[in-house]
């Protein structure tokens, strides 16, 4: 008879990701789970070249490669938009757009961070409005600034020393691309500096339903701990930090002829948003004795949770920055180099 600690040492982890809705991520696509960040493996030299997008007119494009390229050095990152080679990174623009009222257009524009080989790393997303006259603006011309170490408040400084004006619709830019390039410096360089008033998300254990005898509570607390052994905040009270993990137990007998009876139990994992905006999702299954699981789960309980909340860390934490938040108050939330 096979014992339910060494069946469950078996899990198969079936991980499957879904759609989200707007621009929420799929966690279950892209790097691993923390400590194998495959597609994080940042280099040293981080420079980033900004393209220049083909959703919107020529000078349009141009003003806003060019805005995100000092955004990006505002905060230390070298960037440049006017090559079409090199760059340790590349920043590309999707941009969507539809007239506002009177004569403007709204924005809404989905930068992609990629390495060299145009693999994407992930996303930022940047929304505002633009009067005509900045959507239809001139290609500004001359060359982006070259010196890429300048300080922005030096280039301030140096602009009104020299009696020169800013341009509105270079206003209009830079306040475009603001908050993405804030993430962007943040996914490049690790620098907690600017996510230093970055809440940490909630892990709320809601809806463990379905299992026989102590299985929902049980399972329910074996995660919990789990997480909290991580580092991760595990609280049931709902808010705007909350990130909601359920689970759904079933335990059935196996129907096929084996050398003893068994049963079949099945858990699927769910992460969804407070709005139950289902984020993502992931099937354990296996069998164990007849009967073993009717009344006290035991040991089959934390051998169950310690196999998903492994696999589903790194999930958690692609949901907690696409949210603009940190999974944990530790180092451990910062991209490695």
């Amino acid at each position: 008879m096979i014992s339910p600690i060494r069946s469950f040492l078996l899990f198969i982890l079936i991980v499957a990701p879904l759609a989200g809705c707007g621009d929420l991520p799929r966690p279950f696509e892209g790097a691993g789970r923390e400590g194998d960040p495959a597609l994080l493996k940042l280099r040293d030299t981080n420079t980033v070249r900004v393209e220049i997008g083909e959703d919107l007119p020529d000078g349009a494009s141009v003003h806003l490669a060019r805005a995100m390229a000092r955004a990006l050095r505002a905060h230390d990152i070298p960037a440049y938009s006017d090559s079409k080679l090199g760059g340790d990174f590349i920043l590309r623009p999707n941009v969507q757009s539809r007239l506002a009222d009177g004569d403007a257009a709204f924005i809404d524009v989905t930068w992609v961070l990629m390495n060299p080989d145009g693999l994407a790393i992930d996303t930022a997303r940047g929304a505002g409005e633009l009067q005509a006259s900045q959507w239809f603006a001139q290609d500004p011309g001359g060359p982006e600034e070259s010196d890429l170490a300048v300080p922005q408040e030096l280039v301030e400084k140096i602009r009104t020393l020299q009696g020169q004006r800013i341009d509105p619709t270079q206003l209009a830019y830079d306040e475009l691309v603001r908050d993405p390039a804030s993430r962007i410096a943040f996914l490049i360089s690790g620098d907690r500096s600017d996510l230093a008033a970055a809440p940490v998300v909630k892990i709320a254990l809601i809806d463990f339903a379905g299992a026989p005898g102590d299985g929902n509570v049980v399972l329910a607390r074996s995660a919990g701990a789990l997480l909290r052994a991580k580092g991760i905040e595990v609280d049931n009270e709902i808010d705007d930090r909350s990130i909601i993990l359920s689970a759904t137990i079933e335990v059935k007998p196996v129907t096929r002829k084996t050398t003893s009876p068994l049963d079949q139990v099945l858990i699927d994992w769910v992460i969804m948003d407070p709005d139950g905006t289902e984020l993502g999702q992931m099937a354990q299954n296996n069998v164990v004795p007849r009967g073993r699981l009717d009344e006290r789960w035991g040991a089959v309980a934390s051998i169950a949770a310690q196999a998903a909340v492994d696999a589903l860390e790194g999930a958690l934490n692609q949901v907690a920055r696409k949210k603009g938040m940190m999974l944990k108050a530790d180092k451990k939330t910062v991209s490695t180099r």
